[in-house]
């Protein structure tokens, strides 16, 4: 009897203490990803645009005519990828020298990279689908021999981003497709997306 009553007093706050159990079970959040590697997948040409002299008129040509100014424009120099949320940073890799990396920023979707000391639009992360895409412009501007000016002036070039007609017109070389005077005279511009899926 003596053991059973020391057994009730050893037995009672036991009890007591496991009525009043208000222990939270966390659910703790995983760690979000800050290391994103990409591989190429495919391309879309967005737009393509020319002007041609002797009248500066506008066409609209097919992707096949790009082939004549922009022979690599359906492969990216960069087959991966890696972004790094981490050091805001973003490594274009081609598994040559011409790897490249920037410091970059993120705006909602847009990164931004910094060249030059400046932020340029460069592509969009789409954290839903963990994808990249590449935007990327190419550029081709001839200007023929004028009586007073007998120099030809080529000027071609792929950049990072997005261009339209107020890139190519009012910049320099023809203020306005009207200028486009002479045959030969020629104006083309073209956007591409490239898409990388995640490694």
């Amino acid at each position: 009897m003596k053991y059973f009553a020391l057994l009730i007093f050893a037995v009672l706050p036991i009890m007591s203490c496991s009525g009043n159990d208000d222990s939270v079970t966390e659910n703790p959040k995983p760690a979000e990803k800050e290391v994103y590697s990409f591989e190429y997948k495919s391309y879309s040409v967005q737009s393509i645009s020319a002007y041609k002299g002797p009248s500066g008129q506008k066409t609209d040509p097919s992707e096949s005519y790009l082939k004549n100014y922009w022979s690599t424009y359906q492969e990216p120099s960069w087959k991966k990828i890696s972004l790094d949320l981490k050091t805001n940073s973003l490594q274009l890799i081609s598994g040559t020298s011409a790897d490249k990396t920037y410091s970059m920023k993120i705006e909602k979707d847009s990164i931004f990279i910094n060249e030059n000391n400046e932020y340029s639009f460069i592509g969009i992360f789409n954290k839903s689908d963990v994808s990249f895409t590449l935007k990327r412009s190419f550029r081709y501007i001839k200007k023929m021999p004028r009586e007073n000016v007998n120099a030809l002036t080529i000027s071609q070039k792929a950049i990072f981003g997005i261009i339209g007609y107020q890139d190519l017109f009012g910049k320099g070389v023809f203020n306005n497709p009207s200028e486009m005077t002479e045959t030969g005279d020629d104006i083309l511009w073209s956007n591409i997306d490239y898409y990388y899926k995640n490694l």
